[in-house]
């Protein structure tokens, strides 16, 4: 037996409707309905608090179908990728920080341009790192990265006609 046919099976056990089950769980009916036919599947907090409803163990629910098993695995390992993701970014963003504040980058009176190859580098960064994960978690990256290299051809552009662009910019 499969999630999707417990899961009916428990709601008409306890005369809920998709609608009050939706409401006491805080998901809409599409959800729930969803769930029932094995198009989808509940997360870990969905299953706790469908567990808790029912007063069935989560062993009941989920013990038998290893598909559903394995997604609630790969959303753990999103999970971690994600934290580790972003303290990525922190660190990177930090580190940045850091090496601008010790060459007195902030002490001295820059242009726009300036900054603005800055915001393209952090751009840069991000996106790079956002690509890596989207790679790693999704195994879909092209939007990524091709923002990636939108941003590292601004980088390149503002780099090689700075001299050029700010003329255009403050004539």
């Amino acid at each position: 037996m499969e999630l999707g046919s417990k899961l009916k099976k428990l709601r008409k056990e306890h005369n809920y409707s998709q609608n009050q089950l939706a409401d006491k769980l805080n998901v809409t009916a599409q959800a729930v309905s969803k769930w029932e036919n094995d198009k989808c599947a509940p997360d870990i907090i969905n299953l706790v608090q469908l567990s808790d409803l029912y007063n069935v163990s989560l062993d009941y629910l989920i013990k038998s179908d290893k598909e559903l098993q394995n997604h609630l695995s790969l959303e753990n390992n999103r999970l971690k990728v994600m934290k580790y993701f972003i303290l990525c970014i922190s660190l990177i963003v930090i580190f940045v920080l850091f090496i601008l504040i010790k060459s007195q980058f902030f002490m001295f009176g820059h242009g726009l341009g300036t900054w603005i190859l800055i915001v393209c580098l952090l751009g840069f960064s991000v996106s790079i790192f956002f690509s890596l994960y989207c790679y790693i978690i999704k195994k879909k990256y092209f939007i990524s990265l091709w923002i990636a290299f939108l941003m590292l051809s601004c980088i390149v552009c503002l780099t090689s006609f700075y001299d050029y662009i700010m003329k255009v910019i403050f004539s």
